[in-house]
Parts: C-alpha cells; structure tokens; sequence
C-alpha cells in the first residue's frame, strides 16, 4: 500500500530512485548489504546449536547502534548536505539500518531445532502473529504515518516538513510499527517452531525498544512537555491502558478516524 503524496515525497529527496540506473544501482546496493548478512549468519550458525543466538544478538545490537547513529549524525548531514542530506543520509545509514534489521527480522524463520509445539498449534500461532503485520500496517497508514516518508525517517532530517503522529493507534501505543515488527517476527519463529528461534525472535525487541527510546527522546526534544505527558499515558509497543479498546481499533475498526480513548 503506497501514499502517492508521500512517495512523490521521497522520490524528491532520493531523486536516485526515480532513475532507472538510480534504482539499480540501488537494489544492487541493497542486495549486497543483504548477502553480507545472510553470510555474516550462515558463518556463524554453524558453529553450534546455539550459535544462531549469537548471531541474532550481535545482528540485534548493530541494528541498534545503527539507530543511534540515526540520531547522533543527522545534525551532520543537514549542515554538510543541506537540501540533499536525505539521498545521502538514505544511503550511508537508513538502508543499512533497513537491511540490519529485517535480517532480525527474518533470521529465526531459518533456525532449525526440535519442535516445541504440535505442527497445527504452531501454523495457527504463526498465521495470526503474521496477520497482526499488514492489521497493524492499515491502522498506522490511516493514523497518518507514511511508510515512504516517516517509515523511512525521511521527517527525522527535516522534522519540519510534519506534524508529530499520535491519532488513531497512536493513541493506544507510541511505536506500532515495532509493534508489527514484533509480532512478523514471532510469527516466523512460531513457523520454526523451536526455542532457539524464538528466543531469538524476541532479541529483536533489542533494536525496537532501543529505537523507540531514542525517537521518544527526540521528540521530547522537539515537543517537550506534551510527548512527555503523551509517554505517560501510552506504552511503548503495549497499551498502558484500554487493552480492549486497542485490541477492537487492531481487528474491528470501531474507533472512527482521528478518535482518542477516553
């Protein structure tokens, strides 16, 4: 599901894909970040039956060093690169860091082990934690949370250009998108069907909790006292309050659009 406003938004500040070399270059770019971890893995899984543990945190902690680069350097590439800072920014950190973390993601789907549940129990848990992943999706595109823009922290170099989200979902949790992160990846380790993988599934919430800490501080930064009160009545991938509220907004839709729970 694509935002035509906001991809006409990023292909603006990545005018690279919006040309045919561009993209190439691009996927071949991106292909190669993903080879070298899918390498980085397969060297180390092989090393024991628990290697795949280590591999996952080492992958985990990159993902989250990567975050916090996000934020220590952007100041950076705004005073080097100006209007541009973005293609640059899009290609030194946000790809890699894109790459890092659905390597996380992906990762305990692959992880061999003996089964830990009935092959049916594990396909039903595994379907639903994945359905959670396109639901959740739905309901952050319609609070105003753009994939092309926001997802890719196109408005962490130039927060000017948007308004703080916290409608819809938001009003429930403050990161839903490391919320649906979560769930794809359990899913997945739920198809795996064995401990290792899922304990290696919830690693992820390394990169998840740490970035999420790290946009908070910095939209306290910019918002001050109101996402500070806003942190307070929400969780961060979990409601603090109003669980059935949450839960009627993920699978029902009763909350009409712009609403907040009282």
């Amino acid at each position: 599901m694509f935002n035509r406003e906001a991809l006409g938004i990023l292909l603006d500040k990545v005018p690279d894909l919006g040309r045919p070399w561009g993209i190439l270059l691009t996927v071949l770019y991106t292909a190669a970040l993903a080879t070298l971890c899918i390498l980085f893995f397969t060297g180390v899984n092989r090393l024991g039956p628990y290697a795949p543990l280590i591999s996952q945190l080492v992958m985990a902690l990159v993902t989250a060093l990567l975050s916090y680069l996000h934020f220590k350097l952007v100041d950076g590439y705004r005073e080097r690169y100006g209007s541009l800072a973005y293609r640059y920014y899009f290609y030194h950190l946000m790809l890699p860091y894109l790459v890092a973390w659905y390597a996380c993601f992906f990762h305990p789907l692959f992880i061999d082990g003996p089964a830990l549940l009935p092959t049916w129990l594990a396909t039903v848990l595994g379907v639903t934690f994945l359905l959670l992943v396109p639901i959740t999706s739905v309901h952050i595109e319609r609070a105003g949370f753009h994939m092309e823009t926001h997802g890719l922290d196109v408005y962490t170099v130039f927060p000017e250009e948007t308004s703080i989200v916290r409608g819809e979902i938001y009003a429930y949790i403050r990161h839903p998108l490391y919320f649906a992160l979560t769930c794809g990846t359990l899913g997945l380790a739920t198809f795996a069907n064995n401990w290792i993988a899922l304990v290696a599934a919830l690693l992820q919430l390394i990169p998840a909790l740490f970035a999420g800490w790290m946009e908070d501080r910095e939209l306290v930064e910019r918002d001050g006292l109101a996402h500070e009160a806003y942190i307070r009545n929400t969780g961060a991938l979990l409601p603090k309050r109003d669980v059935l509220g949450f839960v009627r907004l993920l699978f029902a839709g009763l909350w009409p659009a712009g609403a907040r729970p009282d």
